[in-house]
């Protein structure tokens, strides 16, 4: 979770809930926001939604999970972090999920920990996360108890293996669009630039007659480097493409956005270390 060694004071703090739970709350509590924990490329192609108003989840653009406890720091803390109601007294019952329930065990209890609460104020967090919940959704709507629309999941859930992504065995409408025409799909596939592999939402016309890319700034990026070097020899840090720059930027700000380091191979490292007398270290000192 990019928090080494981290273990929740308390871990009855927050409420965890069966879907059948969570659903309810969403519907009954006056004053509920839901929390992705989810990476931005995961609940592009689906999210819960407020039963209410519409609204989608509060969703962060993290790329990393390991980026959370940096975003709940930077967001979710100080005086002025009661977001856009923030005169508001009355208490919050904060729904939080994930894919499976994992990352919520901690992710959900950090968050409890060191955001700034109003008095009144309940985590709840999603026992076994979006798939729990459309396996719970699937059996209501077959046994005859609920309708596909009455999901506050909507789309799809992204999963980390060869499905891609799962839903409700009753086709829905993508709520993402395709990447490169814009077309209502949740197909995923990788930005093709080396280094890169962005998840992205590319529908299979595109795939096949596209060269699917984040940006144009990562294509450039890819045809440099492959005119001048192996990626894999690079030293340093890998070149970051403008569509990432510029969501780090407007997650940490100028001059702490996150460029993503490159793994150097073992020949990257010898010829390094074979040039290294050339090497001019100077260090940075305060005077």
């Amino acid at each position: 979770m990019g928090v080494t060694n981290y273990s929740p004071e308390n871990w009855d703090n927050i409420e965890v809930l069966s879907p059948e739970e969570f659903h309810e709350k969403c519907h009954s509590e006056p004053n509920i926001l839901l929390v992705d924990t989810r990476n931005h490329y995961e609940s592009r192609i689906g999210y819960f939604v407020d039963p209410k108003t519409g609204e989608p989840a509060l969703r962060p653009p993290i790329r990393r999970f390991s980026q959370w406890p940096q975003y709940v720091r930077k967001y979710m803390t100080g005086p002025d972090r009661n977001q856009a109601d923030q005169n508001s007294q009355e208490g919050r019952q904060i729904m939080t999920f994930c894919t499976g329930g994992i990352r919520c065990e901690k992710g959900a209890r950090y968050m409890e920990e060191k955001m700034t609460k109003r008095p009144g104020d309940q985590v709840c967090t999603l026992k076994g996360g979006i798939a729990a919940y459309i396996t719970w959704m699937d059996e209501e709507i077959s046994k005859g108890r609920k309708l596909p629309g009455d999901s506050l999941f909507k789309g799809r859930n992204y999963v980390f293996d060869a499905r891609g992504s799962t839903g409700l065995e009753e086709a829905t409408e993508p709520v993402s669009k395709c990447h490169e025409c814009g077309i209502p799909s949740a197909r995923l596939s990788k930005c093709r630039s080396k280094g890169c592999h962005l998840v992205l939402v590319i529908c299979q016309t595109c795939e096949d007659s596209e060269d699917p890319r984040c940006c144009k700034s990562c294509l450039e990026l890819d045809i440099t480097a492959s005119a001048t070097e192996n990626l894999e020899s690079r030293i340093g840090p890998r070149p970051i493409c403008l569509c990432e720059m510029d969501r780090e930027t407007q997650l940490w700000g100028e001059r702490t956005a996150k460029v993503p380091k490159v793994q150097k191979s073992r020949a990257a490292k010898d010829k390094f270390l074979q040039g290294s007398d050339n090497i001019n270290i100077q260090v940075a000192t305060f005077s």
